[in-house]
């Protein structure tokens, strides 16, 4: 491992980031949020309930992400662009929610506007740290992956 602070870096929030969409898909199937996450607030969504959302949580968000943790240690140039690919995810999931939920003024909750920031940011952080690894691994450290003519 080249930069194995970064990957370690990378593991890290993509497993946390991963665990956690898991385990609130979980709650929102089973409907562990109870009276603070009603059914009322997808009135006028495409959702009548939160099955789908719950399931697109645990399965694309949170298992690419972890897939994408684990891939850190296969160490191939593609591994950089499914971390980058997961952060775009990420952060495109969060802004549908925030449209979604949101619309309605009931449901703007500080602490779930709070988590929408919070992920979203992460996901610049993923979309960084993979960029980043990608150009310091995969092309010699260079901005535009040329070389320099000294002539």
């Amino acid at each position: 491992m080249q930069h194995k602070g970064l990957r370690i870096a990378l593991i890290t929030i993509e497993a946390i980031i991963g665990l956690c969409a898991v385990i609130g898909g979980i709650a929102l199937l089973n409907g562990s949020f109870g009276q603070s996450l009603p059914t009322s607030y997808l009135h006028g969504t495409s959702f009548s309930d939160y099955v789908i959302p719950g399931w697109l949580l645990i399965i694309v968000v949170g298992g690419g992400m972890l897939v994408a943790a684990g891939a850190q240690f296969i160490q191939r140039e593609w591994v950089a662009f499914l971390s980058a690919a997961m952060g775009l995810v990420l952060i495109g999931y969060e802004v549908v929610e925030a449209v979604i939920i949101n619309s309605n003024p009931d449901a703007v909750v500080p602490s779930a506007v709070l988590l929408q920031v919070l992920f979203s940011v992460l996901g610049l952080v993923v979309i960084g740290l993979a960029g980043y690894l990608w150009r310091m691994e995969y092309r010699g450290g260079h901005l535009l992956g040329g070389h320099a003519s000294h002539a």
